[in-house]
């Protein structure tokens, strides 16, 4: 069974934040990141998922992978050359018959502090969408 794919307030908001800072352009967006996004609805199946220079768990400060957190990896991406996250979230909200997959937040990987932080905030916001606060903004 295919996979929802939710993209959440962070999501849209990290995407506009990016968009703006012209970290991607609309080909690399179009040809690369959404034909990835898309794959989510495939997860575990897609050949991709087995790539971990593309996909791996999300890990906290300590080095533990947070449950249900996972990220795809972008490298070289734009005329910055930066390496491009997205952070996912794999579960189920309080309302949720099956599991969806959780667009949460994407930002430019500047150092392993960065990336830290930015698992963090991913562990608040699984939190959240298990108790059910977040804001929805649309799905693929």
């Amino acid at each position: 069974m295919a996979l929802d794919i939710v993209i959440t307030e962070w999501a849209l908001d990290s995407y506009l934040d990016l968009k703006h800072r012209q970290v991607f352009d609309d080909p690399f967006y179009g040809q690369t990141i959404r034909p990835d996004v898309e794959l989510l609805s495939q997860y575990p199946n897609a050949a991709k998922f087995s790539v971990g220079r593309f996909w791996g768990p999300a890990t906290d400060k300590a080095g533990n992978q947070i449950p249900d957190g996972f990220k795809m990896k972008w490298r070289q991406v734009g005329a910055g050359l930066v390496q491009l996250r997205l952070c996912v979230a794999i579960t189920r909200a309080p309302a949720d018959s099956s599991a969806r997959a959780y667009l949460c937040r994407a930002y430019v990987k500047s150092s392993g502090k960065v990336d830290k932080r930015e698992a963090a905030k991913l562990k608040r916001h699984i939190n959240l969408i298990h108790q059910g606060q977040y804001v929805y903004r649309g799905k693929l």
